[in-house]
């Protein structure tokens, strides 16, 4: 009404409406139109929701890689105060517990000896305290570590992979994340593993693997934060094993599982079934990528609603071997 009252265009940009219960995106444009004496409009809809969410993801992108680049800065900065800590708790350690002529006369001088010194920590639990304090520094160490393993870049070629480090690496990471408001905690997944450590070394970047297990482990756990109170105890199964030509890599859990539109359109860019805000749908499309076209392997899901769910994605043991002039 409002276009044929001013006989003039009218434009109206990103326009939220919903298809079969799926959020969409539409710029409406509405043309006036004069014959005869009679008003009259033609209205065109263009769905713009893929041009809308890779714009979003653009900007996602860049604040991510500011982000990123920032997490990486900090975990340097880190591992310097924190291998300064731990190096000096173990000085401590040794000129309490060890009996060297030095640490002997310094506790003659203080009108002590060294065993006095030592039994008073022992009683007190001192040396439990700084044993327990270098075990966290440790973690702490190895967290920091894992990050920048994450973060660096492999090199333009792939190069022979232990998947079994890189799968561990991963699980050691996930466990790092949690969500309390949504009572996600991977620590408290019991992680079952069937990995075949005689498998050998598999031509793979290992970063890119890397970030195909954290996303599928980060897939299983949140899923299952969502079972009811009622439900088993959560579980998440690692297999891998030799398939042939190929390295096979399972993730199975026994979450809600999903229907099969869900299946259908698992893989898909920006799908998601998460909430507004708590996911990109960019997780398993970057993934299946990585897999099918990155590595040249495969990449698949089954599950049944209530059953869980199980990834698996296999990866060929010559792919680009022979480019580098290596054997297995």
């Amino acid at each position: 009404l409002e276009t044929l009252g001013a006989s003039r265009l009218q434009q109206h940009e990103r326009i939220q409406y919903a298809i079969k219960g799926e959020p969409h995106v539409v710029d409406v444009t509405v043309y006036p139109i004069t014959t005869d004496g009679s008003e009259g409009a033609v209205l065109r809809l263009d769905d713009v929701t893929d041009r809308v969410r890779i714009e979003e993801m653009m900007v996602q992108s860049e604040k991510m890689m500011s982000v990123g680049g920032l997490a990486a800065g900090m975990a340097h900065e880190i591992n310097n105060p924190l291998a300064g800590i731990l190096q000096n708790l173990q000085v401590m350690r040794n000129r309490i517990m060890d009996p060297t002529p030095l640490n002997t006369s310094a506790a003659h001088q203080s009108g002590t000896t060294l065993e006095a010194v030592q039994a008073f920590m022992q009683l007190r639990g001192l040396v439990k305290m700084m044993d327990s304090m270098a075990d966290s520094g440790r973690r702490a160490a190895k967290i920091v570590d894992n990050m920048l393993s994450f973060s660096r870049k492999d090199e333009a070629y792939f190069a022979p992979n232990d998947l079994v480090e890189i799968i561990e690496r991963s699980v050691e990471l996930a466990s790092n994340d949690y969500n309390l408001k949504k009572r996600f905690d991977f620590r408290h997944i019991r992680i079952v593993r069937e990995l075949d450590a005689s498998l050998g070394l598999v031509p793979c970047e290992g970063s890119q693997i890397q970030q195909v297990m954290l996303n599928l482990l980060s897939n299983s756990a949140q899923a299952m934060a969502e079972r009811p109170p009622d439900a088993p105890e959560p579980v998440i199964i690692l297999r891998l094993r030799r398939d042939g030509d190929m390295a096979l890599v399972e993730v199975e859990d026994n979450g809600p599982g999903m229907d099969e539109e869900t299946r259908k359109r698992v893989f898909e860019p920006f799908f998601t079934t998460k909430e507004v805000g708590h996911g990109t749908g960019l997780g398993l499309s970057v993934s299946y990528f990585i897999i099918t076209e990155n590595h040249g392997g495969s990449m698949s899901l089954y599950s049944v609603p209530g059953k869980g769910a199980r990834f698996s994605f296999r990866i060929p043991f010559e792919h680009r071997f022979r480019q580098m002039g290596l054997r297995l």
